[in-house]
């Protein structure tokens, strides 16, 4: 007979029995499955035994040689039982599940000892693929909540809790010895830096995980962990100096590792490669929260004045990082990532992060104060001070004209400027800016440009829709500028080159060289990952078409906080994460105020993820973000740090359709 757990099992009496038959037959075949049952439905709930593996268990006599049916040998505990699934066996119910293993640590039978019995039965010899997996699941598989991921795995927490450190610690060694898998000493030294501040077992069990696999980042990255938490204690100047080298070096390591780790999609199947879904960064951060622990700990030490140099360089790396992408659309990083990277910055060069005019820095700096990224605490820059940037960099700029990142940073200040004040009388013309950026488009680069350099090309060469009347009294608005700027360089009173300014540019093929530049420059570090978005097409002219995603992201939030009831900030965040995934912003009236619908020309196939988008006279291409929808079409267009994104978008509307677009010249 096939029997389910029913409503009334925890009230009828079965508890009650099943608790007293293992009390007396704690050795029986039948209470060891059951047990092995309990254990793994309590923890990995998808899981169940095979039926032969179940008949294994139990031994002779089978029913094929005339034994008993195999829920007659499983009495008492049927009732906690499905055989449902054709030749699988495994616990009805979690929760059932659970109370199940409470009576039987109390009738002896701890989930240590089950579990290495488990391990023990199926892992004879070669185990199976889903046997491995397993197992993997039971003893490493962790839950993420609120602050993260848990340190340990459900089961191990537990045992840690019901039993003690040495009973996980030996549960996690059979494992070890059963599969030659790195991730099983790697958490074993993590058990004892952690639960035990036992350093020297846990850098012991690390260096193990790192021989079995020398070439993963991830593992080589408990080693560096070991020794940072052993500095976290060291106050003693000799073992400050050897526990902060000894970190550093393993953190060194743990990016030279991770430089050579490749994203599966690109590696031929025949070249041995390590592969990884994403750039592993933790050697980046590993040092520099070492470089923190270094400063508070070693004061006027030349070991200070050694690291700045790399605390420069890690800074530069990571504010690309979290400038370009996010984990995915939802998840941003926790919060002690930005503030760790911002106080070692400052302590190393006396500069406040947000303070930085990088390129990344200024796009970054209009996201100050925005609770979408989690940035309240940030003080928004003013506008007088984004005014300022303009005129520091212009200034630079003339003084370094040959200098492609100054011009860069020069032409962004321009455009962040004018997504808080159109109408700044520090605003640069538009052809200003594009006889700047022409000077090198017309030069031999000593290496291939980035592709910021092809970003504010399109940017700024992107032809205005056929509105002449505005056109001529944007014209208008930007001489009346230029009569008051009393700026004498050559660039900016050379009519020929403003004059060559006004040529069409070669779009696609920008694009082209944009993700080429991507693929060369930032592909490795960004995989993986959510690219941001950077900057909208916008009805505006000039600059000012250019919407900055921060001012999408204020709408959204003011349209937020007018439908809470009440200030709560997990709900508010939930809400707003919510409206861009199911593209709920799109529906937004201010949103459709702000945002220009582009023309696509050939739309394919939701499989092919590019479309052709007409611009003017031109066609560019453009990665496809949200597959066709049925009716009313709608597609605006932005940029990440790879290149053109189009987003299809059904609007609530009939009366916005393609033909509201605007009208391109021929």
């Amino acid at each position: 007979m096939e029997s389910d757990l029913t409503e009334t099992s925890s009230t009828d009496g079965s508890d009650e029995y099943s608790s007293n038959y293992i009390q007396q037959n704690r050795n029986s075949t039948n209470t060891r499955l059951f047990s092995f049952l309990a254990l793994l439905h309590a923890y990995v709930p998808d899981s169940y035994l095979p039926m032969q593996v179940c008949q294994q268990i139990l031994g002779p006599p089978d029913p094929i040689n005339g034994g008993p049916p195999f829920e007659e040998r499983m009495e008492p505990f049927t009732v906690f039982i499905s055989t449902d699934t054709p030749g699988q066996v495994c616990m009805c119910d979690q929760d059932e599940a659970r109370k199940q293993l409470e009576i039987l640590h109390n009738s002896g039978i701890n989930r240590s000892t089950t579990a290495k019995k488990l391990m023990d039965f199926l892992c004879g010899g070669e185990p199976q693929p889903h046997v491995v997996q397993m197992v993997k699941d039971l003893l490493l598989k962790r839950k993420t909540g609120k602050k993260g991921k848990e340190k340990f795995s459900r089961l191990i927490s537990d045992i840690l809790k019901r039993e003690n450190f040495f009973h996980a610690v030996s549960v996690l060694k059979t494992a070890s010895t059963r599969f030659r898998i790195a991730i099983y000493p790697q958490t074993i030294a993590r058990l004892y830096y952690i639960e035990r501040r036992d350093y020297e077992m846990a850098a012991a069990w690390a260096e193990r995980a790192i021989n079995i696999d020398p070439y993963n980042s991830y593992v080589a990255d408990t080693l560096g962990q070991v020794y940072k938490n052993r500095l976290k204690n060291a106050w003693q100047i000799v073992d400050v100096w050897e526990y902060a080298n000894k970190s550093l070096r393993a953190f060194e390591a743990v990016e030279e590792k991770a430089m050579k780790e490749e994203d599966s999609q690109n590696v031929d199947p025949d070249v041995a490669v390590r592969t990884s879904v994403s750039f592993n960064n933790r050697g980046h951060f590993g040092f520099i929260q070492v470089a923190n622990l270094v400063f508070v700990k070693l004061r006027e030490s030349p070991f200070r004045e050694k690291l700045r140099r790399d605390v420069e360089d890690k800074f530069e790396f990571f504010e690309l990082y979290l400038t370009y992408s996010m984990p995915d659309m939802k998840t941003l990083e926790p919060h002690y990532f930005r503030e760790d990277i911002a106080a070692c910055y400052q302590r190393y060069t006396g500069r406040a992060a947000a303070s930085s005019t990088s390129f990344p820095g200024l796009l970054d700096s209009l996201n100050h104060g925005l609770f979408t990224l989690r940035r309240q605490a940030e003080v928004q820059r003013t506008t007088p001070e984004l005014e300022g940037i303009v005129d520091d960099l212009k200034s630079m700029y003339q003084v370094y004209r040959d200098d492609v990142v100054t011009a860069m940073r020069y032409i962004l200040s321009n455009v962040i400027l004018s997504n808080r004040k159109h109408n700044a009388p520090q605003l640069a013309r538009l052809t200003q800016l594009q006889s700047v950026i022409r000077r090198f488009l017309w030069q031999q680069p000593s290496q291939p440009p980035q592709p910021e350099f092809h970003l504010l090309a399109l940017m700024l060469f992107w032809p205005e829709e056929q509105l002449q009347e505005v056109q001529q009294e944007a014209d208008d608005e930007e001489e009346g500028r230029a009569a008051e700027d009393d700026e004498s360089s050559d660039e900016d009173t050379d009519e020929d080159q403003e004059t060559e300014a006004l040529l069409p540019l070669n779009l696609q093929q920008h694009v082209r060289s944009m993700k080429n530049a991507f693929e060369g420059t930032y592909a490795k570090y960004l995989r993986g990952r959510y690219l941001l978005p950077l900057f909208f097409l916008g009805k505006g002219h000039g600059l000012s078409k250019w919407i900055h995603k921060s001012i999408l992201d204020a709408v959204v939030e003011g349209e937020v906080d007018s439908e809470l009831t009440e200030q709560n900030d997990r709900k508010k965040k939930e809400m707003i994460d919510d409206m861009w995934c199911e593209g709920r912003v799109w529906q937004v009236q201010g949103i459709r105020e702000l945002l220009l619908p582009v023309q696509v020309e050939s739309q394919q196939t939701a499989a092919m993820q590019e479309v052709s988008v007409r611009v003017g006279g031109q066609e560019i291409q453009a990665r496809l973000e949200v597959g066709p929808s049925q009716r009313s079409e709608l597609f605006y267009l932005y940029f990440t740090i790879q290149g053109p994104v189009v987003i299809n978008v059904s609007t609530p509307h009939d009366e916005l359709q393609l033909n509201d677009c605007a009208v391109q010249p021929n």
